[in-house]
């Protein structure tokens, strides 16, 4: 499993909405679909759109989705903007993707949204106007998404991955590793493969805003829960299988058993796996013959 420290929540959100286009669409315009049905197509655009300033770094779309339905012409461009502080909402940026997007994409719709992912009351700008000589030439508006406790009953309504995601943020004022593991148990009850509960549980820590020193405590968490156990279970399988291939293709039993004690170290690294678990797991190995005593005791003795 990634390391959540390794994962951006940029990045996480980007891989979520573009995994579920359609609860996307769900979460952030259940009117849109309300007056239009179900799109027959959802496709996820090209996100990389160039500043005409050369000089300055390269700027990304965080998630568009290009929507079509039955007829072909009913086109709408959802793009979601992503910011993790408030402070930093930028609208000129929003209005530069906004109008880049609609020249690309000549007749569609669009409808630009923030999402502010930061627990803040403080107010997100969300209309630029620009004035001049008594004339009003731009009057440009964007919808600003902040979820909190008054979305959970909506959010849980609606069964869908992308909501339960945002449990973690919803839920986040009841404490961060509530509120994450409130998140995974919601992925967990949907049909979701293994590997995308994998894939995203470090986007539920990050929503949460758990802290690398609370990771232990929510792995323990989680691991109490029976939707979960397969989760860790695939997890400890995995990482013995990387050990045992490591000690086969080195062909001394040495080699095995270091590999299956750095694997055993990793997941306790990670908080995934407690120390009198991973002792326990060395001494069945010793007891079946599988590691050698001596290497095993040692093994224990590193792992504290």
């Amino acid at each position: 499993m990634t390391d959540p420290q390794d994962v951006s929540e940029d990045r996480g959100l980007k891989a979520l909405f573009s995994t579920y286009p359609g609860e996307t669409l769900e979460v952030f315009v259940p009117e849109l679909l309300a007056e239009r049905g179900t799109p027959t197509r959802i496709e996820t655009l090209q996100q990389e759109v160039p500043l005409p300033n050369l000089g300055e770094p390269s700027r990304f779309l965080d998630v568009a989705l290009l929507a079509t339905w039955t007829d072909g012409s009913q086109a709408v461009i959802l793009l979601i903007e992503h910011w993790s502080e408030a402070r930093k909402v930028e609208l000129t940026r929003v209005l530069w993707y906004t109008t880049a997007l609609a020249v690309r994409h000549s007749g569609a719709a669009i409808l630009p949204v923030i999402l502010v992912t930061e627990p803040t009351a403080d107010p997100v700008p969300d209309r630029l106007t620009w004035r001049i000589i008594g004339r009003e030439v731009l009057d440009f508006r964007v919808q600003v998404v902040q979820v909190g406790p008054a979305d959970l009953p909506r959010l849980r309504r609606l069964q869908n991955h992308v909501a339960a995601l945002f449990l973690a943020l919803a839920l986040r004022s009841s404490g961060p590793i509530a509120a994450a593991v409130a998140a995974m148990l919601a992925m967990a009850d949907l049909p979701t493969t293994l590997d995308d509960l994998r894939r995203f549980l470090p986007l539920a820590v990050k929503l949460a805003r758990i802290h690398t020193s609370e990771l232990p405590l929510f792995y323990t968490q989680l691991r109490q829960e029976n939707h979960m156990w397969t989760i860790f279970d695939e997890l400890e399988a995995e990482a013995k299988a990387k050990g045992e291939a490591k000690g086969k293709a080195e062909g001394k039993a040495e080699g095995k058993a270091e590999g299956v004690i750095l694997a055993l170290r990793d997941l306790v690294a990670q908080g995934i796996l407690p120390v009198d678990g991973a002792q326990r797991e060395i001494r069945r190995l010793i007891d079946q013959g599988l590691l050698p005593e001596s290497i095993g005791a040692e093994a224990i003795q590193r792992l504290g």
